[in-house]
Formats: structure tokens, C-alpha cells, sequence
């Protein structure tokens, strides 16, 4: 099979600045025939000793013990593009490691001055925005599964149905990556753990999210925080 477009493995920029974003475009999409049955949530993938690498942190007690986002594993992420996109920027930037990370979108909606204010350097981030939300599928796969130097994914892809997060899984377990599901509806999933994330009212000058951990099979019931980012600090605060 052809396709008429190939991610490509990051290139060390040797000081130059990488560019912020690409096109990628892809007619194949790949095969789910190699795809083991699912498991559900995160409480039973811990009992399953599948992910023991400690993940992205926000830097709050109460929310990091609950290795909400490991590696090596798919995370749903419910909400708005706009509000979720900064919020995961801020938590990206946190990254101890600096891994790189692509972002798979189908419009432009992405800023670099903005994610820089939130503590994400653009130079970590590669964006491929394509319209087809089966590409966008192809390319989160590709750069979770495969050797390409990707550390993070996050795919927007607005409805997923259980066979896509199965794959997308699948890939993150293969190689330790972190993905991210960007997605509008609440359905089944073959993710780690599904948190909701909305805007919450703040004083003005620090953005502020409720977070929502939703339960999936093997996991704890809902549980939410207010959480808002310190600029100065380049940190999370919990509220109240």
C-alpha cells in the first residue's frame, strides 16, 4: 500500500529553531487487524503492571498521586479545543524529559506566543493539520507506535469510537509515548484514564480549568479539582 504522505523522525536542530508546524496529508489508513482486545481504565492496567513509568505531573499532591497521565498509555481529554489546548500546553511544558511532541489538528488554531506563555516551547512541537479525521487517526498512530522521536501526542479527533482508542493505545504501549485524545463526545474508550477539562471563572489574569477525573472501567469515580496557572511561577495552583 501507498500513502502520499510519511511522517518523518525528528531531526536534531543543532541550535536553530525547528518550525512550528507542517502539512501532512494521507490517503492509507493503517490496518486494526493487528489490535489485542482492550483493557479498560487505569485502575485495572496498574493491577495489570502494563504502565510503571511515571508520567506528566501538574505539580499538585492531590492530582498527581492519582498518575492521571503515565506513559505508555492513551488519555481521553473531553472539552472544548481552545480550552483543552491550553491546558495541555501548560501541562506539556512541564515535561522534566523536554520530549518533542506532535500535534495532529485539522485547522489552524494553534499559536506559538501563546503556548509559549503557558510554558511550551515551540521548538518542542511539530503540528500536522489535516481535515480528515482518519488521517488525523493514521498520524497519531504512526508517531506514537513507531520510532519517529515523538514523546507526546496529542490527536484531536472531536468523535472516536472504541476501535480507534484501541489503536491509539495500542501504539502508546508499544513504545512508552504519552497520547492524548482531544475528542467532544463521551464514548466508549479504550483509554488509561478520561478527563473532562472546562473553563473555570479566574480573576482575570491566570487562567483557570475544572478538572474532571470521569471513571472508566477499573477506575474511582468522578473527582474534580480548579486548578489555575501561575504565569509568574510557570506553575498549577490548586484553588480553594
Amino acid at each position: 500500500m501507498s500513502r502520499s504522505a510519511q511522517l518523518q523522525p525528528v531531526q536534531p536542530s543543532h541550535g536553530q529553531q525547528r518550525p512550528v508546524s507542517y502539512i501532512a496529508r494521507s490517503s492509507y489508513i493503517a490496518p486494526s487487524s493487528s489490535i489485542t482486545p482492550s483493557r479498560f481504565g487505569a485502575g485495572l492496567l496498574r493491577q495489570l503492571g502494563r504502565f510503571s513509568q511515571q508520567g506528566l505531573t501538574l505539580g499538585i499532591p492531590q492530582i498527581d498521586g492519582l498518575e492521571g497521565f503515565t506513559r505508555g498509555a492513551l488519555h481521553d481529554i473531553v472539552g472544548e479545543r481552545a480550552t483543552v489546548s491550553g491546558f495541555l500546553a501548560a501541562l506539556l511544558g512541564r515535561d522534566r524529559r523536554q520530549a518533542q511532541i506532535l500535534w495532529v489538528t485539522s485547522g489552524a488554531g494553534l499559536h506559538a506566543p501563546a503556548l509559549a506563555q503557558l510554558g511550551l516551547d515551540h521548538r518542542r512541537l511539530t503540528v500536522v493539520t489535516t481535515p480528515r479525521a482518519g488521517d488525523r487517526c493514521w498520524a497519531a498512530e504512526e508517531a506514537l507506535g513507531e520510532k519517529l522521536g515523538y514523546g507526546a501526542v496529542v490527536a484531536e479527533i472531536d468523535h472516536a469510537d472504541l476501535a480507534i482508542t484501541q489503536r491509539l493505545q495500542a501504539a502508546a504501549e508499544k513504545r512508552g509515548a504519552t497520547g492524548f485524545l482531544v475528542r467532544q463526545d463521551s464514548g466508549e474508550s479504550a483509554a488509561a484514564m478520561r478527563w473532562s477539562v472546562q473553563t473555570a471563572s479566574s480573576d482575570g489574569f491566570r487562567p483557570c480549568w475544572c478538572l474532571t477525573q470521569e471513571s472508566l472501567l477499573g477506575s474511582a469515580a468522578d473527582r474534580s479539582w480548579l486548578v489555575e496557572w501561575d504565569y509568574l511561577t510557570g506553575s498549577f495552583r490548586l484553588v480553594g
